[in-house]
């Protein structure tokens, strides 16, 4: 078969960092590959290469077989290379039509010919089995939808090449199906693949060929057929990983209760309705949902960040309903946000002033010079120091700056400040894998599975069911807002969870 993509010592460097070392790739034409590595491996750079986003400092990049030099992302996009984000870039006012053509409107002067596309598209959507509603708004549709209508609008332009950065991070099961048939359908007529996850299910499932990437260079390269996601794991971070570690047994005490939970929204709609709910002792509920039908409210309620327009909110028996964030965590609440660099961490601060933000009113930082209090700089250090040693986080020093670590390591900054300073009973962990690579996805789960056997009761809040289904003791789904499922982990499935997240199930028992 002829190569679609040759990518011939490629060398990337940064002022202090050599991002791509090195590295030599082929891809063969009508395949599916998929890329993977740890955060900081190298894979990002070496596609923002291959799409024209950056320009490598020594190498050669040859398009079936011609050698080429791109400038930008326009000129990869001649050479029928298209890429769809992680993040769609897709604009919510304009309809499906109107994003699909974007910058590629046919007509002439300043005249759409918007009948012309209509018929383009639709051939598109028939040749390649994607069915998107044309003429809907973007802001209308699930992001399953939105999802292919990026993929439609790469292949628009051309695409022969198409590079899929974590494509299902955001998906029900049933998208992902619908998307692994896609690209299934998209090889099959000769359009090559180029696949980016962190989901090593995912890569045996849908690719022909792996390539793994560490610290800049490629270490392993294989047929899928010849390995598993064990071997995967090992290869990506350099020696095997532990099993999550073994759930004890647990029937603990009521530790919080959420009573007739209401949120309204400015618009007059409710971001939550009618939430009941109990939490135990040593239990961890987990929440799946598709982004946006619940899941930011209903952690800012438990963790005191917004009080709800009706209901109550009860922690060890007592009304907590309109206590403040502060005095939430001074009882024992702990919050990992889901966005750490807006919600969790000031990235300007270094790693100690990090370590202990928020609780810098607790007495063991504090200090009194004349009457006066003060923090104590030497115990907020040793705070830092013994935080960096216990969840080994790789930095220069306590004095470094947060922005300059990588996600894995600012993730085990929130953890640590969140579950060393103030002994949880309960923590609400939102997405707290999100981002981060292997290693320290394996590390945050065995360290969250540990607080829960100790009897810290969790509350895990997920995009990602594997991630649920591995920490979970009880799995609610948030729909528009109610709660229209509540299941034993082992009681369900990837697939009937997605059901109830899809809003085409419910269950019609009360929730307590």
């Amino acid at each position: 078969m002829k190569l679609a993509v040759e990518m011939l010592n490629i060398c990337k460097q940064y002022p202090g960092t050599l991002a791509n070392d090195n590295v030599s790739i082929k891809i063969k034409r009508g395949s599916v590959v998929s890329l993977v590595g740890e955060n900081g491996a190298g894979k990002s750079t070496l596609m923002n290469i291959l799409y024209g986003l950056q320009k490598p400092t020594s190498g050669v990049i040859k398009i079936n077989e011609e050698e080429v030099s791109f400038n930008s992302s326009l000129d990869a996009l001649k050479k029928n290379i298209g890429m769809v984000h992680q993040h769609f870039m897709l604009v919510e006012e304009l309809s499906v039509l109107e994003n699909i053509i974007l910058g590629m409107e046919p007509g002439k002067s300043m005249y759409i010919d918007y009948d012309k596309a209509r018929i383009e598209i639709e051939e598109l959507m028939k040749v390649n089995g994607i069915e998107v509603p044309i003429d809907e708004l973007i802001g209308n549709l699930p992001v399953g939808l939105q999802q292919k209508v990026e993929i439609l609008k790469v292949l628009y332009r051309g695409a022969d090449i198409l590079i899929l950065d974590e494509p299902t991070a955001v998906l029900t099961p049933q998208e992902t199906d619908e998307l692994f048939n896609n690209i299934a359908s998209l090889s099959k007529q000769g359009k090559t693949i180029i696949f980016i996850t962190h989901k090593l299910d995912e890569v045996i499932r849908v690719s022909d060929y792996i390539i793994v990437m560490r610290r800049g260079k490629v270490v392993a390269e294989m047929n899928t057929k010849d390995t598993d996601k064990y071997k995967l794991a090992e290869h990506m971070v350099g020696k095997e990983l532990p099993p999550v570690h073994e759930r004890k047994e647990k029937d603990g005490s009521k530790v919080m209760k959420l009573e007739n939970i209401s949120v309204k929204e400015d618009n007059g709609l409710f971001a939550l309705k009618n939430i009941n709910l109990t939490i135990k002792e040593g239990e961890i509920v987990g929440v799946a949902g598709i982004s946006g039908n619940g899941q930011q409210e209903f952690a800012q309620v438990i963790a005191g960040q917004l009080i709800p327009d009706m209901g109550k909110v009860f922690f060890e028996n007592e009304d907590i309903t309109n206590l403040r964030r502060t005095e939430c965590l001074l009882k024992g609440i702990s919050y990992i946000p889901a966005d750490r660099k807006k919600e969790g961490l000031c990235m300007e601060w270094s790693v100690a002033q990090n370590s202990f933000a928020g609780y810098h009113i607790m007495p063991k930082f504090l200090k009194k010079i004349l009457g006066f209090t003060f923090i104590d700089d030497k115990k907020v250090n040793k705070n830092a120091k013994d935080m960096i040693k216990q969840f080994d986080i790789r930095t220069p020093g306590h004095n470094s700056l947060v922005s300059e670590l990588s996600g894995g390591n600012q993730q085990k900054i929130v953890i640590g400040r969140e579950t060393v300073v103030n002994k949880p009973k309960l923590l609400i962990a939102a997405e707290p894998t999100r981002g981060v690579d292997i290693g320290a996805i394996s590390f945050i789960h065995n360290y969250i599975m540990d607080l829960r056997n100790n009897g810290t009761a969790g509350v895990l809040i997920s995009s990602d069911l594997d991630e649920i289904f591995a920490l979970s003791d009880t799995i609610i789904v948030l729909f528009e807002g109610e709660i229209v499922c509540k299941v034993r982990a082992g009681e369900t499935t990837r697939e009937e969870l997605g059901l109830y997240m899809a809003g085409s199930k419910r269950q019609e028992s009360e929730y307590e």
